[in-house]
């Protein structure tokens, strides 16, 4: 029979798919349990949920308010 992963390779895979998504145009992080995210074109603060939905909602419609370009290093 199959483990549960831990914790902490739940919220690595989580942190992943959020990066595979949205790395592009954000910095995306884990820290301190807090799921942050930044624009890489600099132009608004810093988003923030304690839950990955959370953050995922909020990097989404930020994008859709004002697109991120998808070119940026």
């Amino acid at each position: 029979m199959g483990r549960a992963a831990s914790q902490p390779a739940r919220e690595a895979d989580t942190l992943d798919e959020l990066r595979f998504h949205w790395g592009t145009a954000y910095d995306v992080d884990l820290i301190d349990g807090m799921w942050t995210a930044r624009r890489k074109d600099g132009r608004s603060s810093k988003l923030a949920d304690p839950l990955p939905e959370g953050l995922r909602l909020l990097i989404q419609a930020d994008y859709v308010a004002m697109p991120v370009p998808r070119d940026l290093p």
